[in-house]
């Protein structure tokens, strides 16, 4: 299924240079509640230059780091902040990474273009990602404050997470109090004015614009967005929006409302979930799954979309039912169309000590034997796009590669092990929830894991290692790999 794709890349994407990708140019994740950016939600985000939006709004995008990574591709050289795509690539076995599902959406002509561009122009957008701020009604497990309300009231209330030892760590011992110097509700955050100044100019050329979070329908900048929509009818644009689908009867009804008035050309919905009922509640706490599915029918049968899709963030825990979530998805593709609900599959990388890599090989072993089962026998080509069978087949041959002992992190084994062990028995606490009784597979590696007590104790938003919290950026610039 990837070999259309692969022939793409080399005809469209590797005559520019072999580690070219549009989405530098064209697409951006851009956290206005933070003042950060990033060509796509795979690299790190690095800050935006709050002097420089000043007098060019478009700088929350075109930045100065974003135009040295640009001059690297167009030179072939790799930037280290997309290793991602790079060990993707690197497994073969013809796997497609990221780089040509973002760049395959936008037109040859303007793929072509980029190669007379100047790498310091400012360009504008094709697509986008936006977030307004971090009210969040979830605190999933591999979230953080920086992305949640609910995260950063648990910090304050219970302190940070103790006893860890990797880098991941640092995003569990900050509050996101970090993120408000602007206001609680970002009335006064310059970003957001950049956005909105931006956006006259913006709109003339953008075919897409996402609306994360947080969680959308909680923020007033977002529904301030709609207005501006609204007033200002956009035929060429399509809205998608990322929700949790963990919204109050009222609001669905606004958002399904919403739907079908707005003066744009499409819709999408995008929402988020990657296993089965009770591993779901426990992966991502806040969620009732019954009630996610029952809004997520809703949406299917009432709102006025394109298409719906379910991201799913693999975690070392959803593996073990992630085939029945699938089960489930297939119930409503079968009564709505494939691409209602499409799915869209992507290997977390941070926390690294969530990642399915760290499960025992034993483990993956068969996990993976479980998954290639569930592929020959339920993927078929009339309910899945050859997208959702390039993805699986990636997942099985990450897990796979993975397992033959290929390099992924920069912590050892020990301390992945170790914090997933700390970080689990403080989120149990914490949660009232119990990990022994919600994945009894893992019980026995679980038991044999020791947290040593001997690490001293941290303080609330100390020692802030993350690249939100640090206004540090892990890759510099001349980085390749």
């Amino acid at each position: 299924m990837s070999k259309e794709l692969i022939e793409w890349r080399e005809k469209n994407l590797n005559k520019i240079s072999k580690s070219f990708c549009a989405a530098k140019w064209y697409n951006a994740s851009i956290h206005l509640g933070h003042g950060y950016t990033g060509s796509c939600h795979l690299p790190l985000p690095h800050p935006i230059d709050l002097e420089e939006i000043k007098t060019n709004p478009s700088a929350i995008h075109n930045t100065k780091h974003k135009k040295q990574m640009r001059k690297m591709m167009l030179s072939g050289i790799r930037p280290a902040e997309c290793s991602y795509c790079w060990k993707i690539e690197d497994i073969g076995r013809d796997n497609v990474s990221d780089r040509v599902y973002k760049s395959i959406i936008y037109d040859q002509d303007d793929i072509d273009k980029i190669e007379e561009m100047d790498y310091r122009d400012d360009v504008l957008l094709k697509t986008l990602e936006i977030s307004f701020d971090r009210t969040c009604n979830f605190a999933c497990s591999y979230c953080n404050a920086g992305y949640s309300t609910t995260w950063g009231k648990e910090i304050q209330k219970f302190g940070p997470y103790q006893k860890m030892k990797t880098d991941s760590a640092g995003a569990y011992r900050s509050d996101g109090s970090w993120s408000e110097v602007f206001g609680k509700h970002n009335e006064r955050n310059p970003f957001v004015q950049a956005f909105f100044e931006w956006w006259p100019e913006l709109s003339t050329k953008l075919e897409e614009i996402r609306i994360t979070g947080g969680e959308p329908s909680l923020s007033h900048n977002f529904w301030d967005f709609i207005e501006v929509l609204k007033s200002n009818p956009s035929p060429n644009l399509r809205l998608a929006v990322n929700s949790n689908l963990g919204m109050s009867p009222e609001t669905l009804e606004k958002m399904i409302e919403m739907t079908n008035t707005i003066s744009v050309k499409e819709v999408d919905i995008y929402t988020s979930n990657e296993s089965y009922g009770a591993h779901a509640e426990y992966i991502r706490d806040g969620l009732v799954y019954e009630k996610w599915r029952s809004n997520l029918v809703n949406f299917l049968e009432r709102a006025n979309l394109r298409s719906l899709t379910i991201m799913m963030t693999i975690n070392s825990l959803c593996l073990y039912s992630i085939t029945e979530f699938l089960d489930d998805m297939i119930v409503l593709k079968k009564r709505y169309g494939a691409n209602k609900p499409n799915v869209d599959l992507n290997i977390l990388r941070w926390p690294a000590f969530m990642s399915p890599l760290v499960l025992p090989d034993e483990i993956k072993k068969e996990l993976h034997a479980k998954l290639t089962k569930w592929f020959n026998e339920k993927m078929t080509p009339n309910l899945f796009s050859i997208g959702e069978f390039a993805q699986f087949q990636r997942l099985l041959d990450y897990i796979q590669v993975v397992e033959k002992g290929h390099v992924t992190t920069e912590d050892d084994k020990e301390k992945l092990h170790h914090d997933f062990k700390s970080f689990y028995v403080q989120y149990d606490s914490r949660r009232g929830k119990n990990f022994k009784d919600t994945f009894p597979e893992l019980s026995d590696w679980y038991d044999t894991i020791k947290v040593d007590q001997s690490i001293p104790t941290v303080s609330l938003n100390d020692g802030r290692i993350t690249h939100f919290e640090s206004g540090t950026y892990p890759y510099p610039p001349a980085k390749i790999i």
